[in-house]
């Protein structure tokens, strides 16, 4: 079964926006992995709170 083009270009678009978020993602992750290896690195505690931790 044939798509329409305006079916075509819709679907262009949404997986231009689903590429873009997971890039994204990625190098947010990256990152994040990052700053928390240059902690490491430098023994500086993240400031970030932990799940069930106290501030």
């Amino acid at each position: 079964m044939h798509q329409s083009r305006k079916e075509q270009g819709m679907e262009r678009s949404s997986r231009r926006l689903l590429h873009t978020d997971r890039r994204e993602a990625l190098l947010l992750s990256r990152l994040e992995e990052q700053v928390e290896t240059s902690e490491e690195f430098l023994a500086f505690p993240s400031n970030r709170r932990e799940p069930g931790g106290r501030m």
